[in-house]
This record gives C-alpha cells, sequence and structure tokens, in this order.
C-alpha cells in the first residue's frame, strides 16, 4: 500500500548525484523526492521535506553533517569511499598539478595511500561550514590549485573560479546500502511513534491525573486528566512550579525513593497521591506521581463494595448438600434436577425451615447460568417502604434519604443469574405490578429513573403460603402467580419424612466429633411432629452437641433437650422387659444378660426390616459380631 511505504528524501547540490541516488531506489519500497540546492539552502531544503511528511533524508559528505546538526532529524550519510575517491582522482591527475579534496571536519583517511598509488598531490581543504568551505576553496585557487575533487558545493565554487571540479559519486552498492540504512531508521522510528502514541492514548484516557518531570525538575508530562481534576491548563507558568512542590515530586526525585496514598493538596484539590523516582543505572531521570481527587475515591470505593457486595451473591450448596433417601424427597429432587436444566421460573412451596433456599440454589448450581450471580431476598423481612429500592434500586435524589449516587438494585445484580424471591407471598400489591412487568419486558428501571435497563434473569420464589389459595382469594395476582410458577415444586415437611433424621442429624454431630444417635433416640425423635423442620432439627442437634461437652453421648442431655421441644417432655428412658420366666430367681445373671441381648437384638432388626447392616450400625456392633449372636455365638462360615 502507498502509505505503508518509506517516505525518503535527497537533499544534494548536484543532479548527478540525484540521478545516482533515485537510480538505487525500490519503487515498491519507497518513494522519493530529490532536491538539487544552491549553497546555503540544504538546511531549510531538508526541513521543508521532512514539514511535507518525508521520515528520512539522505546527504552525501559533509552536507549531510551540516543537514544532521541543524535539524536534529534524521539524515542518512551517504559516505565518499577510498574507491570512489581514486575514481575521481584518476579523472583529476589528467589536468596535472595538486588536487584539492574537501574534507569534512577532518582530513580524509588514507590520502597518502592514494597519493602513492596514483603518483599525485593531495592537497586536503578541511572546512566545518559552508562559509568556511568557500574560504578554504578560494584560499587554495590563490596557491594555484586548479582542480579540485569533492561535492556538489565545493566543485561548484571552483568551477566558478575558472578551475575543474570533479564529484567524487557514491557507487551502486554504497546507495544500496544507504537506503537499507533509511529503511531500518524509518521503520525503528515508525515503531517508536505508534509506542508512543498507545502510551500517550492510554495517559490522556485513564482516570488517574499524571504528572512527570524529567531530571533536571522541569515538567515534561501533565494529562488531561491531571488538568481536569487541578482546573489548570498545561501551558507552563510559574504556577507549575508550586504543582510539582506540592505533589512532591520535587523531594522525590531529590531523594530517590517514592511514596504512596499520601493524601495533600494540589492546587487547592485534595488528592490521593503515588509519586515514583525513575532511575537509569541507578541514576535519577526524572520522577512521575500518579493522583485522584478525594472525591473520586470515595465513589470507587462505593462502586468497589457494591462490586463485591454482588459478587458474594453465590451459591453455598448443591445437590449433593439435600440429604434424605425418602421416596418425598427423591420425587423432588428428581424434578429439581430436571428443572434445573430448563431456564423456566421455579416456584418452590414447602413449611418453614423444609429448606426451600438450598433447593433454590443447588437449583442454580446445576444450572447453564451456573458462575453467574445468585442473588437472594427474603421479601417477609424487608418492610414496605424499603423493598421497592432493594428490589428495582433508585437514582441519586430519588427520595428524602436516597444514597448519594444513587443505588443498584438485586434485580439488576441478579443479571445473567437467578433471583430468589423468598416469602414471595410478603411482596406488596404495588411492586407485584412492577415485578410482573420486568418478567415480561426483561427491563427494569431505578426509582427515579427515566430509562430502562435490560436485565436477563430466572426467577425461583418460595412460599409456605398456598400461592395458588392466595391468588384464588385476591390475596397475590393470580397474571404474577401463573409467571413465577411455571415449574412448581413442593418439599415435604420432616414429619412426613421422618426416616431421613439419622442421615440429617449424623454427620452433623460427626463434624462435632459426637456418637451418632442410638435407635433410642432416633425412635424418639421421629415420634415427633417438627413444626420448624430440618432447620428446628439443626438447632436440636447444636444444643445437644453443645451440652454434651467432652462427652461423646449421653441418653441423660439428650432426653433434658427433648424435653423442650413440643411433645418432647413426655420420652423417657427405654426400659427393655424383663419376661417373668427369665426373672425367676436362682437363674443366673450371665443367662439373663444374654437372653436380654438376644431380645434386643431381635426388636432392633425387625425396626430395621431385617437389615443386618443399618441393625450392626444402630447396635454400634460389626456385622459379624451381629452374625455370631444371631448364630448362638458362631462364626459366620
Amino acid at each position: 500500500m502507498e502509505d505503508r511505504k518509506f517516505r525518503l528524501g535527497l537533499v544534494g547540490h548536484s543532479q548527478a548525484l540525484a540521478d545516482a541516488v533515485r537510480a538505487g531506489m525500490d519503487p515498491d519500497r519507497e518513494t522519493l523526492v530529490c532536491k538539487v540546492v544552491k549553497m546555503g539552502e540544504a538546511i531549510p531544503a531538508a526541513q521543508t521535506l521532512f514539514d511535507q511528511g518525508v521520515e528520512a533524508v539522505f546527504g552525501h559528505m559533509g552536507n549531510s553533517r551540516l543537514m544532521h546538526r541543524a535539524t536534529g532529524k534524521p539524515i542518512v550519510h551517504i559516505p565518499r569511499t577510498r574507491l570512489d575517491l581514486i575514481t575521481a582522482f584518476k579523472k583529476a591527475r589528467a589536468h596535472g598539478g595538486t588536487i584539492g579534496l574537501s574534507c569534512f571536519a577532518r582530513p580524509t583517511e588514507g590520502i597518502e595511500d592514494i597519493e602513492d598509488l596514483l603518483d599525485i598531490h593531495i592537497r586536503p581543504l578541511v572546512f566545518h561550514t559552508v562559509e568556511e568551505l568557500k574560504s578554504s576553496v578560494h584560499l587554495a585557487w590563490k596557491e594555484g590549485i586548479r582542480v579540485l575533487v569533492g561535492g556538489g558545493i565545493s566543485t561548484a565554487v571552483m568551477e566558478e573560479l575558472g578551475g575543474m571540479g570533479i564529484l567524487s559519486l557514491p557507487r551502486p552498492h554504497v546507495i544500496a546500502q544507504a537506503f537499507e540504512e533509511a529503511r531500518m531508521i524509518v521503520d525503528v522510528n515508525r515503531r517508536e511513534q505508534a509506542q508512543h502514541q498507545r502510551l500517550d492514548a492510554v495517559l490522556q484516557l485513564v482516570d488517574e491525573g499524571i504528572i512527570g518531570t524529567d531530571r533536571f525538575g522541569r515538567l515534561n508530562l501533565f494529562n488531561q486528566s491531571a488538568q481536569d481534576i487541578l482546573k489548570v491548563k498545561k501551558e507552563p507558568d510559574l504556577a507549575f512550579s508550586r504543582i510539582l512542590k506540592e505533589a512532591g515530586l520535587l523531594d522525590v526525585l531529590s531523594r530517590g525513593d517514592g511514596e504512596k496514598d499520601r493524601v495533600c493538596k494540589i492546587n487547592g484539590v485534595n488528592v490521593v497521591v503515588n509519586t515514583l523516582p525513575i532511575t537509569l543505572h541507578g541514576e535519577p531521570q526524572g520522577a512521575i506521581t500518579l493522583f485522584r481527587g478525594a472525591r473520586r475515591i470515595e465513589n470507587i470505593n462505593r462502586k468497589v463494595k457494591e462490586s463485591l457486595y454482588s459478587r458474594g451473591f453465590s451459591v453455598k450448596y448443591g445437590p449433593d448438600d439435600i440429604r434424605g433417601n425418602s421416596p418425598a424427597m427423591a420425587q423432588a429432587l428428581t424434578k429439581a434436577q430436571r428443572y434445573a436444566a430448563t431456564d423456566g421460573n421455579i416456584l418452590i412451596q414447602g413449611e418453614t425451615g423444609t429448606g426451600k433456599e438450598i433447593f433454590a440454589q443447588a437449583v442454580h448450581a446445576t444450572s447453564p447460568r451456573a458462575g453467574c450471580p445468585f442473588v437472594a431476598i427474603n421479601c417477609g423481612a424487608i418492610p414496605e417502604s424499603l423493598m421497592e429500592s432493594e428490589l428495582f434500586g433508585h437514582e441519586e435524589g430519588a427520595f428524602t434519604g436516597a444514597r448519594r449516587g444513587g443505588k443498584i438494585g438485586l434485580i439488576e445484580l441478579a443479571d445473567t443469574g437467578t433471583l430468589f424471591l423468598d416469602e414471595i407471598a410478603d411482596i406488596p400489591p404495588a411492586l407485584q405490578v412492577r415485578l410482573l412487568r420486568v418478567i415480561e419486558t426483561k427491563e427494569v428501571m431505578r426509582v427515579g429513573g427515566d430509562r430502562y435497563v435490560p436485565v436477563d434473569i430466572r426467577i425461583i420464589s418460595s412460599s409456605y403460603k398456598d400461592l395458588a389459595r392466595e391468588s384464588r382469594s385476591g390475596g397475590f395476582r393470580p397474571d404474577l402467580y401463573y409467571r413465577l410458577s411455571t415449574l412448581r415444586l413442593a418439599l415435604p415437611p420432616l414429619r412426613e419424612r421422618a426416616g431421613d433424621i439419622p442421615l440429617l442429624l449424623d454427620p452433623v454431630l460427626a463434624d462435632r466429633g459426637k456418637a451418632p444417635l442410638t435407635p433410642e433416640m432416633v425412635s424418639a425423635l421421629e415420634a415427633l411432629d417438627w413444626p420448624g423442620n430440618v432447620r428446628e432439627l439443626m438447632a436440636f442437634a447444636e444444643s445437644y452437641a453443645v451440652l454434651l461437652g467432652e462427652e461423646e453421648g449421653s441418653w441423660e442431655i439428650f432426653k433434658e433437650v427433648l424435653a423442650d421441644l413440643p411433645g418432647g417432655g413426655a420420652v423417657a428412658q427405654p426400659a427393655v422387659a424383663i419376661p417373668e420366666a427369665e426373672a425367676t430367681p436362682g437363674r443366673p445373671l450371665k443367662d439373663r444378660v444374654a437372653s436380654l441381648e438376644r431380645q434386643l437384638i431381635r426388636q432392633t432388626l425387625e425396626a430395621c426390616e431385617f437389615n443386618r447392616t443399618e441393625t450392626a450400625r444402630r447396635l454400634g456392633i460389626s456385622v459379624n459380631t451381629l452374625w455370631r449372636k444371631l448364630n448362638g455365638g458362631k462364626n459366620p462360615s
């Protein structure tokens, strides 16, 4: 592409040089603009080329050094080689006499060798400026020199005086090397410019104010954010010396160590600054400070807390945390697993303490939305006056006491994830209408807002009330009920799955280093109604474990804790009935104990539906021991 070609130029004093250089260019790789100028015009001509977008300029012999010194821009020097000089001196030898040679800054090396080789005498004309070069040529003329080898200026002066000027033109391979050098210089400059532009764009876009100095304490960096925060323009004036001092840049530059999170005032603005020295090989090269306005820090802190709050909306439970193998629980788990694979709204109904939120979390954890926010809110625990702003959020100034800067609502926080509305029956009627609109349009508007925000959420709601009956009686909007109950899940109370009590309690007790419940304890617990369901059962387990202290188990403590539960005071320590025939006087104690042991084993077997593994577990013995006792002391074959 044309715009990716190297844009090169040449400034010389002879058309012959321009033709030679043009012959060495590659049209597919570069463009070349040649300027053949008179004496004294090289420097302004080179500057004009750079102003027009040329990226590097060729110069021959001393002319290139003069342009580089004056412009400071990329000037590519086309050198004069010994072979170039030998060719030129062969032409000059035909005119006889001493031959002048223009030399920039110092005599050209190897002149003596050329003199011996060609049997000639060479008079170097050393110069540093164009005026000095002209004076040297005039002086040589007065000395009788009538032929001169050099560049365009020196040969032109000699010819004006009536002598012979012979150009020492570069050979093709020298020109080719100069083009390669020019391409490398331009490529490096382009990369540096691109890097500088990227860095400058970053510095101008960042929210932090950035001020930098060089090693002399002079301002060399002042981005747009710094101007905005400090309310000052970049034009250098006396204010900047004060700003650099207040920012601590000069102190850091002199000390060589930085400062972090320092609160100060710069140009009358409260800011938090971080300042670092810039060093190279242990030597200070400058200093830089990054700062933010104190008010901006407060806003960021609020947003960070809000972000962390939203990230805290994650599940703690999964399907493995749901314990129970009763038919009712197995059916509920199967439904939950199937519902998780869909994206429909779910209504979970069940008495308090039956694990509605655990099921909701388990559904979310195994759904396609796993890993996204799980936001839960108890609709019955938040005052009606606050629920609207909690759910929908609010803009700054939306009402008296509204948070400064506004507040994002829980519905927005649940975007891409799941919103769990616990005890949905307690949501006020006015909010039922707004919630219905969110479900239908998938948009939410904050309180006091003037725009809708799109949201993608799945709603799982729960209630201990019969929502279908509530909707028929007018206590809950029927249209919202149907939106929320696309999928329905009923959780059984604990009294309908009393057989799951050991599965629920034994792991909890084991975590606290306590023994499993005995069959008698389980029977006592299974006989209760448990109006608080699993939550009440967990509270009982916690109380029992705490009162046990260092003990692993105790019927007396169990009975004491059980007595505090509804219906638990009637439970007494079980007594084993001793058959009258076995209690006859004179019967050995050993026989009586063995008889009681057999009776207890039979009762436990019946209670476990003759499951020997479960019977052995409840009795606290191994299956082999149980087998031996059932077979009169014989070992299992």
